[in-house]
C-alpha cells in the first residue's frame, strides 16, 4: 500500500514537472538577427535553427528596444531584431510574410500564426516593469522611425 502511494505521488510530481516545463517553454521566446528573414523561405527549420540559433529570453520584457517582426505559433516564438527604423522592420515583415504564405500554401494545416511588427519592449511591459523594480519614472518613448529625423538628429537640425 505505500509502495502503491509513493509511485502515485511520484507521478504526481513528474506530471506537475512536465506541465511547468510546458508553460516556461510556451513564455520564452527566441530572438534572431533580422538578415535571417531572408533564410526563413528555402532553409528547412533545423538547417534554419542550426544556423541561426539567436537568443532565449524569458519574455518580451527581457527584450533591448527596437522593433521586432514576431512570428508565434504553437510553440514557436521568434522575434527578429531589434530593427532601428520602423519602414526597414516594414520591409522585412513583408519579406517573411511572403514566405509563411508559401509555407500556408504548401501546408493548408499552418493555421493559428501571429506575424506582426511591433515596437519592443511594450509601453504597458516596460511600465510593469517599472512598477516593480519601485522606479516611478517612466521610460523615453520610441526613438523616431522617420529616417529624416535620425538625420536632423545627427547633424543638429
Amino acid at each position: 500500500m505505500n509502495q502503491l502511494n509513493a509511485l502515485g505521488r511520484l507521478i504526481l510530481v513528474l506530471l506537475i514537472g512536465s506541465v511547468s516545463g510546458v508553460a516556461q517553454s510556451v513564455l520564452e521566446i527566441r530572438v534572431i538577427e533580422e538578415s535571417a528573414i531572408s533564410y526563413t523561405g528555402f532553409l528547412s527549420k533545423a538547417r534554419f535553427d542550426q544556423r541561426f540559433p539567436g537568443q532565449i529570453k524569458a519574455g518580451p520584457a527581457e527584450l533591448d528596444s527596437g522593433w521586432y517582426v514576431i512570428y508565434e505559433h504553437e510553440s514557436l516564438s521568434y522575434y527578429f531584431g531589434p530593427i532601428l527604423l520602423e519602414s526597414t522592420g516594414q520591409d522585412y515583415l513583408k519579406q517573411l510574410t511572403q514566405a509563411v504564405d508559401a509555407a500556408v500554401q504548401q501546408r493548408p494545416s499552418i493555421t493559428d500564426y501571429r506575424l506582426e511588427l511591433s515596437y519592443e519592449p511594450s509601453i504597458s511591459e516596460s511600465e510593469s516593469e517599472s512598477e516593480k523594480s519601485g522606479n516611478g519614472s517612466p521610460l523615453p518613448p520610441p526613438p523616431p522611425s522617420n529616417f529624416w529625423s535620425i538625420v536632423r538628429s545627427v547633424f543638429g537640425f
